[in-house]
C-alpha cells in the first residue's frame, strides 16, 4: 500500500479554509464523513473533545498531525489538507511535544480504530518519510488542488512498511533481576536505568516474572506505614526482602513470531510500556512503545 492508496479527492482539501489547526481539523473531519470513512460521526466528535489538542504534534516543520483512536471509524483513514497561509495552532488549542518552528500551512488528519495501531504508525511513519524530503514538502506546498496532490509520483512510490514481526523491532540484549537480589538492589537498578519494570530471570535464562515499581511500592508500603504508625517498641529484625518475594509471577508476553500489529493492539490496550519476548519460555527480549514509535518513525 502506499500514500496515495491512503488518500482519495473527497478527503484532500486544497487549499483548505482555514487560519487555525482547529479550524482546519473541523473541515477535514467533515471530508472524511462526506466521504463515507466515518461509521458514527458522534463517537469521533466525542473522541476528538476527550483527547484534544494532546493527541495532535506536528511531522517537521510541514504539517500538523491530529491523530485520534476511535471506533467510529472501520479502518484507518486518513486526511490531508493544505492552506495558502501557516495554520496556526490557536491561543486554546497548543499541541502536545515540542512546537515546529514555524507554523506549517499543512494538516495530516489520521483515525484509526484502537485494533489497528500498528496501521496508524505505519502511516504516521509513511508520511513522515515523505516530508522529510524537501522535493515532497515543496511539491505539496505548490499544489493547487486536490489532483495535483494525488499526481505526485512520490505518494505513489513512498509504500507503508510490510507486515513486521517482533522480532524485527525487540530490544535482544535486555538487562534482568535474579530472583534472590534484595529489593534495594533492584530498586537501583530500575533507578539506573530509568525504566518502569525489569524481567526477573532464573539460571538458564527462563522467565520466572516482572518487577516494577508498582510491585516495589505494594512490597514495601505496608511496612512502612506500620513503622510510622506503631508505638516505639522493640521490633524483630527481619532479613531483607528479595526480588522473588515481591515480583509480578503472572506476566503478559509475546513471542519473536507475533506480527508487530498483535503486538501494538496490546501495548495499546493494556496500558503496560513493555513487554517480554519470551520463547518456550526462555527471555529472548524486550518489546517497548518507545522502540516500536522509533523503528516505525525512523526514516529510511
Amino acid at each position: 500500500m502506499t500514500l496515495a492508496d491512503l488518500l482519495s479527492p473527497r478527503r484532500v482539501v486544497v487549499p483548505l479554509p482555514a487560519a487555525t489547526l482547529e479550524e482546519g481539523l473541523r473541515v477535514l473531519v467533515d471530508a472524511c464523513v462526506a466521504d463515507g470513512r466515518v461509521g458514527d460521526p458522534i463517537r469521533l466528535d466525542q473522541a476528538i473533545r476527550e483527547s484534544w489538542p494532546e493527541d495532535t504534534m506536528s511531522l517537521g516543520p510541514h504539517a500538523w498531525l491530529p491523530h485520534f483512536r476511535t471506533d467510529a471509524v472501520r479502518g484507518l483513514v486518513v486526511a490531508l489538507g493544505i492552506a495558502a497561509e501557516p495554520i496556526a495552532a490557536g491561543a486554546h488549542a497548543a499541541p502536545a511535544g515540542p512546537a515546529p518552528a514555524a507554523e506549517p500551512r499543512m494538516i495530516l488528519l489520521i483515525v484509526a480504530p484502537p485494533r489497528d495501531s500498528a496501521a496508524y504508525l505505519q502511516a504516521v511513519a509513511a508520511f513522515a518519510r515523505a516530508l522529510a524530503r524537501p522535493d515532497v514538502a515543496e511539491a505539496l506546498l505548490a499544489a493547487r488542488s486536490p489532483t495535483d496532490v494525488l499526481a505526485l509520483p512520490a505518494l505513489g512510490e513512498l509504500k507503508l512498511e510490510g507486515q513486521l514481526l517482533v522480532r524485527d523491532v525487540m530490544r535482544s540484549e535486555v538487562a534482568a533481576l535474579r530472583p534472590d537480589e534484595t529489593l534495594d538492589a533492584a530498586a537501583r537498578q530500575l533507578e539506573r536505568l530509568n525504566v518502569e519494570a525489569l524481567p526477573v530471570v532464573g539460571e538458564g535464562g527462563q522467565l520466572l516474572g516482572m518487577l516494577s515499581h508498582r510491585e516495589l511500592l505494594r512490597e514495601l508500603a505496608p511496612g512502612y506505614v506500620q513503622r510510622v504508625t506503631a508505638a516505639a517498641a522493640p521490633r524483630a529484625k527481619v532479613g531483607p526482602r528479595l526480588v522473588r518475594d515481591a515480583m509480578a509471577r503472572s506476566v503478559l508476553c509475546v513471542s519473536e513470531d507475533q506480527t508487530l500489529a498483535d503486538a501494538a493492539h496490546l501495548l495499546s490496550t493494556r496500558e503496560v510500556e513493555r513487554v517480554p519476548v519470551v520463547e518456550e519460555g526462555v527471555l529472548r527480549g524486550v518489546l517497548t512503545r518507545a522502540d516500536l514509535a522509533r523503528r516505525l518513525l525512523a526514516s529510511r
